[in-house]
């Protein structure tokens, strides 16, 4: 008879499981259900991952209710939770809860079904079909593919076909990634009429009791098509023999809390257990994919030509801008008057969000930054400073009554930009996309209809208006301030700011009238936007990674950043330094130990922040080291140290 369950706490600093008793007089519970727990002294959640009647040598205490009456996890979710674990250095509920949306089964759905509408499909050209096949046809071995399509080449036609090759087999399953749910609505559609009554998507714009519906027709194996952004690839499908990871190169696919994954790696991890295929896909992959793809290691599939015939590549050029009380230069005016005058689309990307980035005290000689950060204050138009990393806010009066002198309101952001636009062209009519006029999801729909209705003459925001879109009637694209993002502390910078240049400039000329792109740059010169310009992305990996091989950075080597955070810095410091210490009486094996140091945000919500960056050839050995490291290491209530492999940014 089983009298005890082993659950999962959702508490980071209980790494394993703990045991409860099982409640009295009522029907034995299943494993993988949800249940209520008290740990000390307060309810907390968990998820039973064993029954048994072997009593421990602690007193147990009861568990208070059973959340589920039907596990909400699967057996393979389980499996794959304790690998993560191992993996990732973390507790067992951080990676159990990763995978599961919060809410409770309402309804159970009518089962609808499955259809494969193929005759929606549209055909390949050469270029496309060769891709296709080479993946089709490829050794089960070869599980990872790298898919190099320019942008407008027609990779979504290519993952289409390969969905409808894999759904013919009635138990397969496919997860379909994508960075940004919001801007692939047009995408979604499309495979929707491909494939209706088999889609589920999921995201964190939806509301609670709709993602946990969609989470459990998944499960149900009601839905045999995921599409969502990055904790989507924990979706609790059937026999997974397809992921899709749109955009690969893009840095929200990586976990930033604990445990710190990143998508590419647990759909390696699944699929490699179901002989299924990943494909990475990109018109700027990531610098590690691309080599690895270049040496074998994965299989290689490029698109170098645009889907639609008539189609060319945009011709794109820069300008050096000197004026800074002139947001757009006199030549980038003219070009969007000329493509107005011709009922063209205009697209306008300042990657900076806000009114006024910066604010400076001339008392103290000085920009205000945040009191929780150390971040400088953004000016919004509503009078409002806003710190962009903790959310803080202030008014701006607030702030002018603190200083004896005058504030000044420096830089531009994507607000003064729109209202510049309309000043220039008021018969235009003008939309903005950033974060800031996004809070609803329905926002951007709307936005995307009307670009395509011919509703809207130019369209200007942040980086959000470079994923995505396509709209064969925007035939011109601004980029103001290109340079941005290049002077940040992190050795993946140039490839940052590469990608960005070259996502917004394929955003134009993506129908049969010929596209232009125009660069203002502080710094026309610089390696990265003389790249850009050439949109050769092969030439800016071989000067990128000539970098990375100098300094032994990915993918030469693989890293791990310890980061330490602790509202006093001195604890902070004295910690890390210690663990430094430590460190090297380890003798990590072929390992490079660099740090401690501030970290480029020393100070983010109240909390200092340092790190150590460790550089290895040998990350399953080093892995094994750390965990035993980190279990012999006593916890510090005064600093939180948290294990990230494969940091993509060290900031």
């Amino acid at each position: 008879m089983e009298y005890f369950a082993d659950i999962a706490i959702h508490q980071s600093w209980i790494e394993d499981s703990l045991t409860y008793t099982l409640i009295p007089n009522v029907d034995t519970p299943k494993v993988g259900i949800r249940v209520h727990v008290e740990l000390n002294g307060k309810l907390t959640e968990g998820v039973i991952i064993r029954l048994h009647s072997q009593e421990p040598n602690y007193r147990c205490l009861p568990i208070q209710n059973y959340i589920d009456s039907e596990p909400i996890v699967s057996e393979e979710q389980l499996s794959l939770a304790f690998w993560m674990r191992e993996q990732y250095l973390s507790s067992l509920g951080d990676c159990l809860f990763k995978m599961i949306p919060k809410g409770k089964r309402k309804k159970e759905s009518p089962k609808k079904p499955k259809e494969v509408r193929s005759e929606f499909l549209q055909q390949l050209n050469a270029e496309q079909k060769q891709a296709f096949l080479g993946i089709r046809d490829s050794k089960a071995e070869q599980r990872i593919h790298l898919l190099f399509g320019i942008t407008g080449s027609g990779k979504t036609e290519v993952y289409l076909h390969l969905m409808n090759e894999v759904l013919q087999s009635e138990d397969a399953s496919i997860i379909f990634l994508v960075p940004e749910i919001s801007l692939t609505y047009p995408m979604i559609q499309r495979i929707e009429k491909v494939f209706p009554n088999q889609v589920a998507v999921l995201h964190s714009y939806l509301r609670t009791k709709e993602r946990f519906q969609n989470y459990w027709d998944i499960l149900q194996g009601k839905k045999r098509i995921v599409i969502g952004t990055r904790s989507a690839i924990f979706a609790p499908v059937r026999n997974l023999s397809l992921v899709l990871i749109d955009e690969e190169h893009d840095t929200s696919f990586k976990e930033n809390s604990s445990p710190r994954y990143h998508a590419r790696q647990i759909a390696d991890k699944r699929l490699k257990e179901t002989n299924g295929k990943l494909v990475l896909g990109s018109a700027t992959p990531s610098l590690e994919m691309y080599h690895f793809a270049l040496q074998g290691k994965i299989g290689f599939h490029r698109i170098s030509k645009r889907a639609v015939p008539e189609a060319k590549e945009a011709n794109i050029a820069v300008n050096q801008k000197l004026e800074d009380k002139q947001l757009i230069s006199g030549d980038l005016q003219f070009k969007i008057h000329t493509h107005l005058q011709k009922n063209e689309q205009v697209l306008i990307l300042l990657n900076r969000r806000g009114y006024h980035p910066l604010v400076y005290d001339e008392e103290t000689k000085e920009f205000i930054h945040c009191p929780k950060c150390s971040a400088n204050l953004c000016f919004h138009s509503n009078q409002i400073l806003r710190c962009h990393l903790c959310g803080f806010q202030e008014s701006f009066n607030y702030f002018q009554k603190q200083s004896k002198k005058d504030l000044s309101l420096m830089g531009a952001g994507s607000q003064k930009l729109e209202e510049n636009l309309l000043e220039l062209f008021p018969s235009a009519k003008v939309e903005r996309l950033d974060q800031d006029s996004t809070k609803q999801k329905e926002v951007i729909a709307e936005v995307f209809q009307k670009l395509e209705e011919g509703q809207i003459d130019i369209l200007t925001g942040t980086q959000m208006i470079a994923k995505g879109l396509d709209f064969p009637n925007v035939t011109l694209v601004g980029i103001l301030n290109a340079n941005h993002g290049l002077g940040v502390p992190d050795f993946r910078s140039s490839e940052r700011t590469y990608s960005l240049l070259s996502q917004v400039a394929g955003r134009a000329g993506r129908g049969v009238k010929p596209g232009e792109v125009f660069i203002q740059s502080s710094d026309p010169e610089h390696p990265v936007i003389k790249l850009a310009l050439n949109q050769n992305y092969h030439e800016f990996y071989l000067w990128e990674i000539a970098f990375r091989k100098s300094l032994h950075y990915p993918p030469f080597s693989r890293l791990v950043r310890l980061v330490f955070r602790s509202k006093k810095e001195d604890e902070c410091m004295k910690t890390s330094l210690e663990y430094r210490t430590r460190l090297e009486s380890q003798n990590l094996e072929g390992a490079q130990i660099l740090g401690p140091s501030p970290c480029p945000f020393v100070k983010i919500d109240d909390n200092y922040r340092y790190h150590i960056l460790l550089k290895t050839n040998a990350m399953e050995k080093l892995r094994e080291q750390l965990r035993d490291f980190k279990k012999n290491s006593k916890p510090n209530i005064h600093c939180y140290v948290e294990y990230d492999f494969d940091p993509v940014d060290l900031v």
